[in-house]
């Protein structure tokens, strides 16, 4: 049971580490895990460290010693889009859970290179330099990996015509999935499509609310906490206000992961909240926390935008316009159900009833990033 994860210092990648040394040391369900991690200002062994000795990282782990992790972690120090497979085979490991890659959103010509670069070519690489007794491949994609779709969907997206992206880097994940795929099925290896939702802090393990960065919906707080006082008239925002977001806790994540990792015969699985939470029920909520109590939901992009209007939608509104003002994205969630209710958790995963908690937590932080 031994497994190489890319992507270990990353918001995923890291609870992924503190899931597996919680298996390792006190379920006994998996063995040993190999860390890609490149050297930064600091080696790669430091920054594997200062994951494991952060002051965000969960409880449970105040129960392991350093000691305790590093028998069980090893750090591979090196570039993954440099990896090859006399490195890799110095290592004893069958299985692969390839976490890394950007997360870039924006619609520019750079983000396209990016996302395409980080995320296909660099599977593309690893995946060509595993050593051949390497018999499982765990891809980490998107449950946005579906694009634009107007009925719900399942675990397997060959169920489904993915023509329209909402940006590049969904784009770049279909495109990553279907080459993982029938990439490992050429070289008879294992392939399991893992994709999860929109991610928040935790609200499973304490200390709650934690995530070593802020992105994604938070942006709505970072925006809010520079420029709120600049909103002198009523704020028109746009929103689909049947819609929502689908965001689960990055702890279910890991979770959710090291549960495919140990039920093999779970090819594709979308982790995801079986109720999205509604703009709705959350905007508002947000612009009054800052102060921002003149405001209205429009349905349409307005004209004659105020000052702080051209603010919004010259940078967030933007960038969010294709998730917050259009329909959303639907998932028919009968597999994490059973993840869930083996959990015995609530079916929303604490997220609707923890929103606020999660915001007001990002603005104490003053949105600073964990190591």
């Amino acid at each position: 049971m031994n497994c190489l994860l890319t992507g270990g210092s990353g918001i995923v990648g890291r609870h992924i580490i503190f899931e597996w040394l919680h298996k390792a040391i006190v379920e006994k369900t998996v063995d040993h895990l190999f860390v890609i991690i490149r050297n930064t200002e600091k080696s790669a062994q430091q920054r594997l460290v200062a994951i494991l000795q952060d002051v965000s990282r969960p409880d449970f782990l105040n129960k392991f010693t350093l000691e305790d992790c590093l028998e069980k972690v090893t750090v591979i120090s090196s570039d993954l889009s440099a990896i090859n497979k006399s490195t890799l085979e110095r290592y004893n490991f069958d299985t692969v859970i390839h976490c890394a890659g950007s997360t870039s959103l924006l619609n520019t010509s750079d983000s396209k290179d990016k996302v395409h670069t980080q995320n296909f070519l660099v599977t593309k690489q690893l995946l060509n330099e595993l050593p051949t007794y390497v018999n499982r491949f765990i891809y980490i994609s998107t449950a946005y990996s579906f694009g634009i779709q107007n009925k719900k969907v399942d675990d397997t997206i060959e169920n489904y015509k993915v023509a329209h992206f909402r940006n590049p880097y969904e784009q770049s994940k279909y495109e990553s999935e279907l080459y993982v795929k029938e990439t490992c099925k050429l070289k008879n290896i294992d392939s399991q499509v893992l994709r999860p939702s929109i991610i928040c802090g935790r609200l499973l393990d304490s200390p709650l609310y934690e995530i070593p960065k802020f992105d994604v919906f938070y942006s709505w707080a970072i925006f809010l906490d520079k420029y709120a006082t600049k909103s002198k008239e009523n704020f028109r925002i746009w929103i689909d206000e049947e819609s929502g977001l689908n965001i689960v806790p990055v702890d279910f994540v890991s979770k959710a992961i090291l549960y495919a990792f140990l039920n093999r015969t779970i090819k594709e699985l979308n982790i995801v909240n079986p109720r999205q939470i509604l703009h709705k029920e959350y905007v508002g909520a947000v612009l009054e926390s800052f102060d921002i109590d003149l405001y209205e939901y429009v349905t349409e992009k307005p004209d004659n935008l105020n000052a702080f209007e051209v603010l919004y939608y010259k940078s967030l509104g933007g960038l969010f316009e294709k998730y917050v003002s259009v329909p959303d994205l639907q998932f028919k969630p009968d597999l994490i159900l059973k993840l869930i209710n083996q959990l015995d958790l609530n079916t929303t995963l604490g997220v609707h009833e923890n929103f606020m908690n999660l915001i007001n937590f990002s603005v104490q932080k003053k949105f600073k990033k964990s190591y």
